[in-house]
């Protein structure tokens, strides 16, 4: 049996919130790759393409299985789900490198060179969030933590 990490309480709202932004973001730097000179450093936005484009291709099934939990519990009605994930080297890899770029991206957001806006706070701490869980538990250094929103911490 393959081994998993367990994301707990995960916030359902707060996951397709956090699936539009990152959507928007790789849309705005698909135009800016098709457009003219958009002085913004191009290797974030190159990085980030590459990044959908692999979460499109040979991990699509693992993105696929990961959204699927999430509609099901919205059709549901539940808030919250506890999801499992893939839990390997790879599986770390992948979620540093969106938590990292993600958190360029926001920087250029705030930086008013793309039309997008940063992702709000929650979004944010809900990644790192994300990440964290999903390292440490691959890694063995913790056991499952629930999620808790940032005004509770």
């Amino acid at each position: 049996m393959a081994r998993t990490a367990k994301l707990l309480a995960v916030p359902v709202g707060l996951y397709f919130e956090a699936s539009r932004h990152m959507a928007e973001i790789a849309r705005e730097f698909t135009l800016i790759s098709f457009g003219e000179r958009s002085g913004i450093n191009e290797h974030v936005p190159a990085a980030l393409l590459e990044l959908v484009s692999e979460l499109r291709g040979p991990r699509r099934s693992d993105t696929d299985a990961i959204r699927l939990q999430f509609e099901e519990a919205a059709r549901a009605g539940q808030e919250t789900v506890d999801v499992e994930i893939p839990a390997d080297e790879t599986v770390v890899e992948l979620t540093e490198r969106i938590t990292t770029l993600l958190d360029a991206a926001d920087a250029f957001c705030r930086s008013g060179d793309l039309l997008t806006l940063a992702a709000p706070p929650e979004i944010v701490a809900w990644r790192h969030w994300w990440r964290d869980q999903v390292v440490a538990q691959v890694r063995g250094q913790v056991d499952p933590q629930p999620w808790t929103p940032v005004g509770r911490r």
